[in-house]
């Protein structure tokens, strides 16, 4: 059986790139939705049985109607060729508010052919045309979801994450113990943060305050030939016992803390060993998303400084990229060179270019990509009042380092206070 994993598209950030006049499509959408065809012709190139979402469909919680219709279309595509798909809950999938309805629940009101969308905890028997596929399915679980108000008192940070751990293996053993396993193979699907993973850098703030950190241990049940994971952007894999356990990673590069990591989805092949045990052998296979590019240009000791910058941008590859160039020079330096020249360079070139930044010792200028039409305001007005949060410190951090090491924490603070008034409403 050939299945085919992928995770957290996000579609709807708009962190790098323009919107198209025209369509009011934003560039990054289409390249998070190019990468997604691929993701659709290869599942009918290669003729999967099923495909795994393991999370995080939308960017926002409550995404916009263009994003949400161009993923649906997506899934409609794999179900017209006969593919079945498991939609799992990711914490971006979730309503902002509990009692609400999520975005992706219209998978249970318009039922599409061979498409389930999982929110709760739950045994999946998922048929696909090579048979019956057991997906052990865990969406995203806040704090919440596993400890109460009263089980926290009396209790540390760490002793509330232990108790959560300890739920969640739970959790994990009661699902097993109470499903009626065939003879079919058994993927456990998760949006879960393991302990040992590491971060890509473009997640929003993942603290082990309101979430589960579980160990691999946990997940390696034997009835298990895959562990299918998302929530955590950077493609990675615990292989070194059986089962595997991988993080898909995000369909595209969301910003510049993911400038060197690949980025893709997964083919799982199952097998059935001759004494009955089915195993997964698992390829990478990355997605043709946007590079990010950095151009850092030292012409401190450059008699023209400007034609060096030139030279350095001409030798990089920025065609089609998100772009930013630092260049490290003398305050003597500064009026040989035109930062809104050294833009014009690139602008046939780059797809999107972040800012051109001039460094010396005495102090800095950036030409910032800063044009906002009236739409790109009413975005601004919508986005998650936390990433606003976090855009406002990295900018506050840049004259004061200090609050760049205190970022973390103040952002932690403010997910409490927004959990806590939450929970009064």
């Amino acid at each position: 059986m050939r299945v085919l994993h992928f995770s957290d598209a996000h579609l709807g950030a708009e962190i790098h790139g323009k919107k198209d006049p025209q369509t009011g499509m934003h560039s990054q959408l289409k390249d998070f939705l190019r990468c997604m065809d691929f993701v659709v012709e290869t599942a009918i190139e290669k003729q999967v049985d099923a495909v795994l979402f393991t999370g995080d469909a939308y960017h926002n919680r409550r995404p916009d109607p263009l994003s949400q219709r161009e993923f649906i279309k997506r899934i409609i595509a794999l179900s017209d060729k006969g593919i079945s798909v498991l939609l799992l809950a990711g914490n971006h999938d979730l309503p902002p508010v509990f009692g609400e309805a999520s975005a992706l629940d219209i998978f249970e009101i318009v039922r599409i052919p061979g498409v389930i969308f999982v929110r709760k905890p739950n045994v999946v028997n998922l048929m696909t045309r090579k048979g019956e596929l057991q997906v052990v399915c865990i969406p995203y679980l806040p704090r919440r979801a596993l400890v109460t108000f009263e089980e926290e008192r009396g209790l540390d940070e760490d002793g509330i994450q232990k108790l959560m751990a300890r739920r969640f293996d739970d959790l994990v053993e009661k699902l097993v113990k109470n499903s009626q396993f065939s003879d079919a193979p058994t993927i456990l699907a998760g949006h879960i943060w393991v302990q040992g993973a590491e971060f890509a850098g473009s997640e929003k703030i993942m603290s082990a305050y309101l979430e589960p950190v579980v160990p691999p241990s946990t997940l390696r049940n034997p009835k298990f030939a895959y562990v299918a994971l998302g929530h955590i952007h950077r493609h990675q894999a615990f292989d070194d016992f059986s089962p595997p356990i991988v993080y898909a990673g995000s369909l595209g590069r969301l910003d510049f803390g993911e400038e060197k990591q690949p980025k893709g989805f997964v083919m799982v092949e199952l097998e059935q060993t001759q004494r009955g045990q089915w195993i997964a052998n698992w390829e990478f296979i990355q997605t043709p998303t946007r590079p990010f590019v950095t151009i850092k240009v030292d012409v401190r000791n450059s008699n023209n400084p400007f034609q060096s910058v030139a030279e350095a941008i001409g030798k990089s590859q920025i065609d089609g990229a998100v772009v930013k160039v630092q260049i490290f020079a003398k305050e003597s330096q500064r009026e040989l060179i035109n930062l809104a020249k050294v833009r014009e360079l690139m602008e046939k070139r780059a797809d999107h270019i972040v800012s051109v930044e001039f460094l010396a010792d005495e102090r800095y200028d950036v030409d910032f990509a800063v044009e906002r039409n009236h739409q790109e305001f009413e975005e601004l007005l919508r986005r998650d009042l936390i990433s606003l949060l976090e855009d406002w410190l990295d900018e506050l951090a840049k004259k004061d380092k200090e609050i760049g090491e205190r970022k973390k924490r103040i952002v932690e603070l403010a997910q409490k206070l927004r959990e806590a008034l939450s929970e009064k409403e």
